[in-house]
């Protein structure tokens, strides 16, 4: 996709047919679909502002959450509270290093990435300063952004409850409620990004390799 900023019109090949398709008078209430194949050529994402704040409130929820008590168990008169940081230290304290590796990864290192990445693009774009760094950052942030699975470790808390509350006093944390707010959060600001807005904001000697940014939500089904 190619951005002509002189004209306010984008071109856009559909991923499927490889027809190209020429957008003007982009409306955000509207999906432009390929006038040959009818699958959806592009769709604009939510203003960078809204998406700004939503990740910044994600960030600073991911920070509150890492110490947060998740749960606290109470077995044989012993209690212990579980968090993020504490789980990942008994983790590699016992030996289990694969597990500490892949849950410190995909539950803290990627989605922290990704906030990250997201609010440099948009401070980028607020303080119109587009270089050709920020299509790398987005290049990084399309290479990640399937590695997220966050959520997956709520499931593993609702597990936990289940299979301890018969054996254990078992009282959900503070901890919980923070990480259920961070992933609604956090997935809302995915759902509502659109990395090729960029597009909209850049000129076209700043937009040299736009085949790097062809993301997941440009290739629909057809309909």
């Amino acid at each position: 996709m190619c951005y002509n900023k002189s004209t306010m019109t984008i071109k856009r090949q559909c991923n499927y047919c490889g027809t190209i398709v020429e957008l003007d008078k982009l409306s955000r209430d509207t999906d432009y679909l390929c006038p040959e194949c009818k699958s959806l050529v592009y769709r604009r994402g939510q203003p960078f502002q809204h998406v700004f704040f939503l990740s910044i409130t994600s960030l600073l929820l991911f920070f509150w959450m890492l110490n947060a008590p998740l749960l606290s168990i109470k077995i044989l008169g012993i209690e212990k509270s579980i968090s993020f940081a504490n789980g990942l230290g008994h983790l590699i304290e016992t030996g289990r290093y694969l597990t500490a590796i892949i849950l410190g990864l995909t539950v803290i290192v990627i989605p922290y990435t990704m906030l990250v990445l997201r609010i440099a693009v948009m401070v980028s774009v607020r303080i119109k300063a587009i270089s050709p760094m920020v299509f790398r950052l987005l290049a990084l942030y399309k290479k990640i952004f399937e590695w997220n699975m966050a959520e997956v470790y709520l499931v593993g808390i609702l597990i936990a409850i289940i299979k301890l509350k018969s054996l254990a006093d078992i009282t959900i944390g503070k901890g919980t409620l923070i990480f259920l707010l961070f992933i609604i959060s956090f997935y809302i600001s995915v759902e509502w990004f659109n990395p090729n807005d960029i597009y909209l904001f850049c000129d076209g000697n700043e937009c040299r390799n736009p085949e790097d940014l062809l993301f997941y939500r440009e290739v629909d089904s057809e309909t």
